[in-house]
């Protein structure tokens, strides 16, 4: 019984996918800028990824991949119930560095974002995913800052208001492994089912 379990670990072993993944963000380094009562958050998220592939001397497979830009923007705005009723932009710009400046056109955010209830008691969410993508360099645009003006619409009337937003290129890590048999066979079973693309990330529950 030991020689078939010693087999069964050998063959069993080179099957394992190690993913090492690298993930490039801009954090806000500042609390969250209010507006009529609504504190805002904005969000990158990466749409390309750059990968690599590497063997280790146990024949165990690890793959390198980089999330990193360019980006699509999401602007979060979070409020109360019964108060806050949407918010629209008005004008968007990044700045930074080096005389760095890159106004949004007007149709990058175009449209209307409705504040919702959140999974947390007694706070509403609205949130407005922004176009086209931004691409930013990474060894020059290490610190940014986005300027805003938002125009939201509150129980007691219209209200405008500007935002500023200081943001720092961050870097997280993180493993995850996974059994290369196990996902053949997965795919062998359901070979015939449709497969839907992964949409955007959940929304944040705070600013």
């Amino acid at each position: 019984m030991r020689p078939l379990l010693s087999l069964l670990a050998l063959v069993w072993l080179p099957s394992c996918l190690h993913i090492f993944t690298t993930h490039y963000d801009y954090q806000a380094t500042a609390p969250a800028p209010t507006a009529a009562g609504s504190a805002f958050r904005v969000e990158f998220i990466p749409k390309a990824t750059e990968s690599g592939v590497a063997l280790s001397a146990m024949v165990v497979g690890g793959a390198l991949v980089s999330e990193v830009g360019p980006y699509q923007m999401r602007l979060h705005a979070f409020g109360q119930p019964n108060d806050q009723q949407w918010f629209e932009v008005k004008s968007m710009r990044l700045s930074g560095a080096d005389q760095f400046e890159a106004p949004m056109e007007p149709r990058g955010f175009t449209g209307r974002a409705e504040f919702k209830p959140t999974q947390t008691p007694g706070s509403t969410r609205a949130s407005l995913l922004l176009g086209p993508y931004v691409t930013l360099d990474a060894k020059k645009q290490h610190d940014i800052v986005l300027d805003a003006e938002v125009v939201i619409m509150r129980r007691t009337g219209l209200s405008r208001g500007p935002l500023r937003i200081p943001l720092v290129l961050t870097k997280t890590k993180r493993r995850e492994s996974t059994n290369v048999i196990a996902e053949i066979a997965h795919d062998i079973r359901d070979r015939d089912k449709p497969t839907i693309p992964a949409g955007l990330p959940p929304p944040p529950e705070k600013p």
